[in-house]
């Protein structure tokens, strides 16, 4: 008995030293992403049927060089909007939505911008490893814009600040105003 409580002592401080002991992960400074769900939302408003979609995809990234800011007060000032960033430039928008409407058994694109901001994913500059998920809203689908119970889905990708583009996942198929 007296050797068992001795050894298991031993053991419980081994493992709670072991458990402390947390390796940062290692990441590619490339961002990487994963699809997780889509979120739909569909209501009624003045006799017009609206759907609002939440994109949400998983990310992991080594250098934590995710997001641009939105600027102070609703400004665009600030290196967040300055070249390469600027307005007009490929790299405006950092979360890239292209849709696709399905016809048979094929997807058409369609040339509708949906992309945007998100804002910084860290509070300052310190390289640090990082993941979470991202939820991005579409809020434009009406029934006068697209027609009635239409499936899509979304080809969806990211940039960091350093220019790297993440891999491309694609959304489940949407059923548009599936709610109604």
């Amino acid at each position: 008995m007296k050797n068992l409580l001795k050894y298991s002592t031993a053991v419980l401080v081994l493992a709670l030293t072991l458990g402390g002991c947390r390796e940062e992960p290692n990441y590619s400074d490339v961002p990487e992403i994963t699809f997780d769900r889509v979120e739909q939302y569909t209501y009624t408003k003045n006799r017009v049927v609206f759907d609002s979609l939440v994109i949400a995809v998983d990310y992991q990234d080594g250098d934590g060089d995710l997001g641009l800011s939105r600027g102070e007060g609703g400004s665009q000032t600030g290196p967040d909007f300055e070249p390469p960033f600027n307005p007009g430039s490929q790299y405006y928008d950092n979360f890239i939505v292209n849709m696709q409407v399905k016809r048979g058994n094929t997807y058409e694109p369609r040339p509708v911008n949906f992309n945007g901001r998100f804002p910084r994913l860290s509070s300052d500059e310190k390289q640090e490893a990082l993941e979470g998920e991202i939820r991005y809203t579409i809020t434009s689908f009406t029934t006068e814009s697209y027609p009635f119970r239409d499936t899509i889905r979304f080809e969806v990708f990211i940039y960091d600040r350093a220019l790297n583009k993440s891999n491309v996942v694609y959304t489940d198929d949407i059923i548009l105003y599936q709610g109604q």
